[in-house]
C-alpha cells in the first residue's frame, strides 16, 4: 500500500510514455560522485524524458525536453561551461522532433515541465508553439530570467521565454509525499510534482500514477547513477547477480564479489551489499549546488525505490534504454503496465556493468569528443548561433 509514502488514494491515472532523447555524453565522474574509483573516472550518461497524457482532461505534457542538437544555439555562458565539463557528446535528435515523428503534433502539447534548468533538460523551447507553457521549480525566474542576450551572462536563451507563459511552482509543507513537498499537478491525484532540491536551483521530480496502485518516479537529476542509491538495506545486492542484468562478456552466474571489490566499505563488509557505492560529490566543481540537500533527497529516493509499487527512472540511467519501450519506435506502447512487465526488476542492477572489476577499467566512453552531424567539435565558442 502507498500509505507508507502518504500518497492519497485516487482512481485517476495518466498515460506515461518514455522518450529516448538520443543523447550520449561523457563527463568527469568526480563532478558527480565520490569516492573516486580507479578505472571509473568517466561517467557515461544517456538521456530519457517522458510524455504524460491525461485523457479525460485532454492534456499532454512533457517531463524534460532533453538536449538540443544545434549546439551553436546554446548561450555563450553554456558554451563556456560545455567546453570545460564535457568529455564526449552526441545528440542525434531533438525531443520535439521525436514527438512529431511519433505522430503527435506539437500543438497538442499543453506544457513542458523542466526538472531543472540545465542544458540537457530544457531542449529547444523556442521550437514549440507559444501556447506550450514552461513549468519550472522554485527560484527559477529570479535566477534564470531574462535569458541571453538581454542578460549577456544567462545560461538560457530569452527566445525560450518570449511570448510564452513560464509557471514557477510553489510548494508547501502542508502536503508531502514521503518527505518531499508535493503538488497535485492535475488536481485529481494522477500526477504529482515533487520538490527535490540539491542538484540544481529549482530541481523537481514527478510521480505519475500508472494504475490506481502503481507509480513511476520521474527522477530527473535527483542523482546521476544507479550506484548512488543502490544497493540499500531494503534492496540488497543479490549473490549471484541475475544473468539478465549483465553484459554477455561477464561470467554467468556472476558473484556479486566481482563488483563489491570496489565498494568503499570493502568487499568483505556487509555494507557492500546494503549501502550505495557512491555519495554526492564534494569536489569544488561539483554538479550539485547543495550537497547536503541532495544527499537527503537521495536517501528519501531509496524509500521510493524500495516500494514494490514504484518504478524509479532517473534521467541518465542507460540501463532503461534496453529495458523500457520508447515512443521513438513503439509509438503506442506506454509504461502503465510496468509492474506486470517486470521492468523494475529487469533494470535494477544494470548499472553494475559500468563499474571497473578485477583490475580492469569500467565501460569505455560512449563517444569520444563532441560530435555534431558526425563532425568533431573542438570549441563550442566557435559555433555561430542562429536562434538569437
Amino acid at each position: 500500500m502507498m500509505t507508507s509514502l502518504n500518497v492519497p488514494p485516487s482512481a485517476s491515472c495518466v498515460r506515461l510514455r518514455a522518450i529516448d532523447a538520443k543523447t550520449q555524453m561523457c563527463v568527469s565522474s568526480r563532478g558527480f560522485i565520490q569516492p573516486l574509483i580507479p578505472g571509473f573516472e568517466i561517467l557515461n550518461l544517456t538521456s530519457i524524458t517522458f510524455l504524460i497524457e491525461h485523457s479525460i482532461l485532454g492534456k499532454k505534457v512533457l517531463f524534460d525536453c532533453g538536449a538540443r542538437k544545434d549546439f551553436e544555439n546554446f548561450s555563450p555562458a553554456t558554451k563556456k561551461r560545455l567546453n570545460v565539463n564535457i568529455k564526449g557528446l552526441s545528440v542525434e535528435k531533438d525531443v520535439h522532433e521525436i514527438v512529431q515523428n511519433a505522430g503527435i503534433p506539437l500543438k497538442e502539447l499543453d506544457a513542458m515541465i523542466w526538472s531543472h534548468w540545465h542544458w540537457d533538460h530544457h531542449g529547444a523551447a523556442e521550437k514549440y508553439p507559444p501556447h506550450v507553457k514552461i513549468v519550472v521549480g522554485p527560484g527559477f525566474k529570479h535566477n534564470f530570467m531574462p535569458g541571453y542576450p538581454i542578460n549577456p551572462d544567462a545560461f538560457l536563451l530569452n527566445a525560450n521565454f518570449e511570448g510564452r507563459e513560464v509557471h514557477e511552482m510553489t510548494f508547501s509543507d502542508a502536503f508531502k509525499i514521503g518527505e518531499f513537498r508535493a503538488h497535485d499537478y492535475f488536481g485529481d491525484g494522477s500526477f504529482y510534482l515533487l520538490d527535490t532540491p540539491g542538484h540544481a536551483i529549482g530541481h523537481i521530480c514527478g510521480l505519475a500514477r500508472t494504475t490506481p496502485s502503481t507509480f513511476v518516479f520521474l527522477g530527473g537529476d535527483i542523482c546521476h547513477f544507479g550506484g548512488s542509491f543502490r544497493p540499500s538495506t531494503s534492496i540488497q545486492m543479490p549473490d549471484p547477480v541475475p544473468d539478465e542484468h549483465l553484459d554477455q562478456h561477464l561470467p554467468h552466474p556472476c558473484p556479486c564479489s566481482l563488483f563489491t571489490e570496489v565498494h568503499p566499505a570493502g568487499p568483505e563488509s556487509e555494507a557492500s551489499k546494503t549501502s550505495p557505492f557512491f555519495e554526492v560529490s564534494g569536489f569544488a566543481q561539483s554538479a550539485y549546488v547543495d550537497r547536503e540537500a541532495a544527499a537527503q533527497c537521495i536517501e528519501e529516493l531509496q524509500r521510493f525505490d524500495a516500494h514494490p509499487d514504484v518504478l524509479v527512472c532517473i534521467a541518465h540511467d542507460s540501463t532503461l534504454l534496453r529495458v523500457l519501450p520508447f515512443l521513438n519506435d513503439q509509438h503506442e506502447k506506454d509504461l502503465n503496465d510496468w509492474q506486470d512487465q517486470g521492468y523494475k526488476e529487469k533494470a535494477r542492477w544494470g548499472w553494475l556493468n559500468e563499474l571497473p572489476r578485477q583490475g580492469k577499467p569500467g565501460r569505455e566512453m560512449y563517444v569520444q569528443g563532441v560530435r555534431q552531424n558526425g563532425e568533431l567539435v573542438e570549441d563550442f565558442m566557435k559555433l555561430k548561433a542562429t536562434a538569437y
